[in-house]
């Protein structure tokens, strides 16, 4: 069974598909597509029906793509509020050792009574089990014993976080299998092994929000949402130079510079201001605008980190859409040191910091089907037959777009509960 996933991470700016299978310890992208968003601001949804309609135009994208229809999504949720709870439990087990029933079981007891009534669970993350003398276990199915232990994390968030988009989702015809917070598909995505040792920062910065989460062993431990984002670089752009926010972003995005020390001072760009006449600004003025928010979020970050965590952290990292204005991690080794990783996706077909949430959440939720020892796919053997690849016609058509397919279950199947 080809072990075949899509997520979709509903930004403010664009809502992301991703179709990938694991092959191996890889993921391969057989399709993406970024539809521009509507309906959503800092990533809550404020209109349903322009939401709903944005999400069926994406997937019908992406179900041209793959020649089969998108039926079921793993789908990211706002990461406002967030509760960390930690969580012990034991379970007795029969003679035959610890079976992928017993861990569903132990992880769905760790919950009872444990959420508040006006949230709701969205995972349990294993830190992780005993079973009798055997410690520190991953993945412990398999192992024979007479008792099992489970330390771990149950991860809540409001109801209204969660309805909203679920509501969406369901309104646009597909069903959701699970859900999850962009900062557990933002470190899924640039975990390696070393990272997977140590205390750190991962920090994505967004169109309207960025988002700070503390990972601690590759476990999340905590996550805030800054109310600032690349949005507020077009408007200040807009501001200064008198010209709409279109022009403003289309400037910082094909003409900006985060740090001026790299600007080229003959270099104009030619836009058309709020009276209608042509401008010429060059890049150290567009620069100096940009560098003044960016320095702003990235000083609330730091200040952020250190209220999000009293421990030692070892390393920093960023990724995200506005890690992609030119010069960037220049200006972030400026405030946060030479040890400060800028993430830049390595994986064919999502070859934009934008996707990392979406890709990420693919890796999560395979990583999750594996402790919970679930063979899983969301797509059935007929299905895998029908499958457009991206070698087809069709798909070199969509640079933009490469999907393939989904997966199963959602709140009457969440095995937490």
């Amino acid at each position: 069974m080809r072990k075949i996933y899509t997520s979709i991470d509903i930004g403010t700016d664009t809502i992301k598909f991703v179709v990938g299978e694991v092959v191996g310890k890889e993921v391969v992208v057989l399709a993406s597509y970024a539809k521009k968003s509507s309906g959503i601001r800092k990533g809550l949804i404020v209109d349903a029906n322009l939401a709903i309609n944005a999400i069926k135009d994406g997937s019908k994208e992406v179900e041209n793509l793959l020649g089969i229809p998108i039926k079921k999504v793993i789908v990211g949720v706002p990461a406002y509020d967030v509760k960390f709870i930690l969580v012990n439990e034991s379970l007795d087990l029969s003679d035959e050792g610890v079976t992928s029933f017993d861990v569903n079981k132990i992880i769905k007891n760790s919950v009872y009574k444990k959420i508040d009534p006006d949230f709701e669970l969205v995972t349990v993350i294993p830190i992780n089990f005993t079973v009798d003398d055997i410690k520190n276990l991953e993945f412990p199915v398999g192992i024979k014993g007479k008792k099992l232990l489970m330390k771990g994390i149950i991860v809540s968030v409001p109801q209204k976080n969660v309805y909203s988009v679920v509501s969406v989702v369901v309104g646009a015809g597909l069903e959701v299998v699970d859900i999850t917070l962009s900062g557990i598909g933002d470190y899924y995505e640039v975990r390696n092994n070393q990272l997977d040792k140590q205390v750190g920062a991962v920090i994505n910065l967004g169109h309207q929000t960025t988002t700070v989460s503390i990972v601690n062993k590759a476990k999340l431990m905590n996550t805030s949402v800054i109310q600032l984002g690349g949005k507020n670089i077009d408007n200040d752009l807009s501001v200064v130079f008198g010209i709409n926010v279109i022009d403003a972003r289309e400037m910082k995005e094909k003409f900006g510079c985060a740090h001026k020390r790299f600007t080229q001072l003959n270099d104009v760009y030619e836009v058309k201001n709020s009276n209608g006449e042509m401008v010429k600004i060059n890049q150290l003025e567009t620069c100096e605008v940009i560098m003044s928010r960016l320095k702003e979020i990235m000083a609330i970050v730091k200040k952020q980190i250190l209220s999000l965590t009293k421990q030692s952290i070892s390393y920093v990292i960023i990724t995200g859409g506005m890690t992609e204005i030119k010069s960037f991690k220049y200006l972030a080794y400026e405030i946060f040191g030479k040890d400060v990783i800028i993430y830049s996706i390595p994986t064919l077909g999502v070859r934009d910091n934008k996707y990392t949430t979406s890709l990420g959440m693919i890796k999560y939720f395979h990583h999750k089907m594996l402790v919970r020892g679930k063979d899983y796919s969301m797509v059935n053997s007929l299905e895998e037959l029908q499958l457009v690849t991206p070698s087809d016609d069709k798909a070199r058509k969509h640079d933009d777009t490469k999907i393939t397919k989904l997966f199963g279950g959602l709140f009457s199947s969440k095995e937490e509960k």
